[in-house]
This record gives C-alpha cells, structure tokens and sequence, in this order.
C-alpha cells in the first residue's frame, strides 16, 4: 500500500450510513471530499488518497459510534472514550510485540459477542496470525451495528475483512517502529480480478485458503514496543491515515533506525547493539552504512528526540520541566541546553511569536 487506497474500500464505507444520495453528497462537499466516491462503479483502478480515507473514516466513527466526539482544547479527539483507544493504550505499555498482540487478541475475545479474534501460532521461526470472522450472516452485510468502534468490530464483509487485516499489520509495526515484512498470506475469499489485495499487502495472495492468515518471521515478536502516549494520541487523531502511509522502508538504513529509536524517550534508549540485532546485522556493518549515508547513530538519536520536543512544544500543553522529562533528561536545564544546541533556539524562544 502506498499513500493512496483503491477507490471502492472508500466507497464501502459509504455504504454503511443510512442517508441519501443528496445528504451523502452534502456531507462530501462538506468534508471536501472527491464525489467519484457516490459513482456506482469506479474507474478500474481508481484510487483515493490516505488523507482523504482517514478524514472519511473519522467523519463516519463520529456518525456512527454510541459516544459523541469529545473535544479537548479545540481539537476534536475522536476516540478518546472508545474501546479501541483502551486496546491501544493497553497495547502501548506492553515490553514488547508479542505481548502487545497477546492483550490485544485478549479484548476482541472479550469484547466481540462472536468471538472474533486473532491468534498467534508458531512454527519454528514462522509465526502465522489467523484472524477468526463471524460467521454469522448479519455480520457480512454493511450495517451501522457492524461498524461501531465503541464494539471493536471487523469492517464487515469480504473486502472488509481484506482491509482489516491489512490496516492490523499495521498497526502493529507502527507500535514498534519497523515494517512487519510479510512472507505469506492466506484469504478465504475467492481471487480478486483487480489483484487490489496483493498491492495492500506487498507479498503474493493465496485466495480460497483453509484460513485469513499473515505470516511473518517471529523475530518481530521480541521488538519492543516504541511509540508513546503523545505519539498514540497524534496517530488517534486523523486514524487511519498514518497507518495506511506505513509501507516497507527504503534502502536507507537510517531511515529504519530512526523507526527503531521511536518516540518514547522516558525508556531507555536500544542501543547500538540493540538495532543492530534487529536489522540482522553487526555493529560494525551498521556503523560503516551510517558513516556511508553521512549520519551517525547518535545524530540520529538526537535528532528523534529534536523532533518528537519540537512536536510537543508546538502543543503548547507542556510546562519545560515536563518536557525535559518526557525527553528523557534528568533535568530541565540539561533539556534546554541541548534543545539549544539542536536548533539555536531555547525552548522559550522558539515558542514565541515571529514579530
């Protein structure tokens, strides 16, 4: 999946809000959205921008959830009350992958009056992910009870479930930083003509299968989790569009560290060591490719940290001292040196308006 999603995963959503063709049309308008979106039959391989998918999600959530959107300091937050973000916050405070997709699976079971769920299954160093759908008929009709966040339902139906598991892939890697490179995966379905699953996924499709299954090595299970509340927060507000742009990363090995590093630093930080081991190679070959693209591991470090403090300064919610310390910094004048030596600016001064 790159920036953009097939025109008709759009067009599903649609379908599940009881309103008229002229309402429907409005609301569009409304959100500036791309009125293709109410054409019965697309253009073959027409497709719609991650932004505009994410602002149609949202838009339909606040439709359609029990709990109305919620809005702190001007800002709509959507799911701050859903079921999804307990999973999430759950999900975020986990040591690493592996438990992560364990509490995760844990709430669908609990909350999900079917049973739909994933489970994790191992063999030797292949791990598969089997998703278990309802089988019941209602399910796989595009209803509002079907879609409620407040539920942590699947999206209904074939190419729902298609989206689901692709968008759960996902997340995952955004939890730890890194693209989770599949090897396989299994659909129930029957074949697409248009082969749009195996763009979402980035590996060959094998449709009619005993299963809904991915298959990855289980290395990633041991990654740990990286993100944090501020990053989770930001990710909430305009979800799924982050997670849709979530792609296999370029050759750039710094690229993939500055994933590995993440936004957490109230933990320490992996070492060099550390992303060595995940990127399966050694320190040297690691130090040698960031010499080579004109970095280093510590410019890197620093850098993760320059941006995730100049992303929370501009949400002017922070006091410096809390700021120092979601930096990782044992104090807030150390914090401020360093914020200087990053951008010539303190953080009082960067802060201030442009006269």
């Amino acid at each position: 999946m790159t920036d953009t999603v097939p025109l008709h995963y759009a067009q599903s959503l649609l379908r599940l809000v009881p309103m008229s063709e002229a309402a429907l049309r409005q609301e569009l308008n409304q959100l500036k959205l791309p009125l293709v979106l109410l054409h019965e039959k697309s253009v073959k391989d027409t497709r719609i921008s991650a932004e505009d998918y994410g602002r149609l999600f949202i838009h339909l959530v606040q439709r359609l959830q029990q709990q109305p959107p919620v809005k702190r300091d001007g800002d709509e937050n959507t799911l701050v009350f859903s079921a999804y973000q307990m999973m999430f916050q759950a999900m975020l405070h986990a040591p690493n992958l592996k438990h992560a997709m364990h509490r995760a699976s844990v709430y669908f079971r609990r909350l999900q009056v079917d049973g739909e769920s994933f489970y994790l299954e191992f063999d030797g160093d292949i791990v598969c992910c089997r998703f278990d759908f309802s089988d019941n008929p209602s399910r796989t009709l595009a209803s509002v009870e079907n879609y409620s966040m407040e539920e942590l339902n699947w999206l209904p139906g074939a190419t729902g479930r298609v989206i689901s598991m692709s968008m759960w892939h996902r997340v995952c890697g955004w939890f730890i930083g890194c693209y989770i490179d599949l090897q396989a995966v299994e659909l129930q379905q029957s074949a697409e003509p248009d082969n749009h699953a195996q763009q979402l996924f980035g590996v060959p499709v094998t449709f009619s299968a005993p299963r809904n299954a991915l298959y990855f090595h289980r290395r990633f299970l041991d990654f740990p989790i990286i993100q944090s509340e501020s990053s989770l927060s930001q990710m909430l507000k305009t979800y799924p569009a982050e997670i849709i742009r979530l792609k296999p990363v370029d050759n750039s090995t710094a690229t993939r560290v500055r994933g590995l590093i993440g936004t957490n630093f109230q933990q320490a930080l992996p070492t060099l060591q550390n992303i060595a081991d995940r990127l399966h190679m050694t320190t040297p070959t690691l130090h040698r490719r960031l010499r080579d693209e004109g970095t280093s591991f510590q410019k890197l470090k620093d850098g993760c940290r320059r941006d995730a403090a100049i992303s929370l300064l501009q949400e002017r919610h922070y006091t410096t001292n809390q700021l120092a310390e979601l930096m990782g910094f044992s104090d807030s004048s150390t914090f401020q040196r360093a914020f200087k030596k990053w951008t010539g600016k303190t953080p009082q001064q960067f802060t201030q308006p442009r006269s």
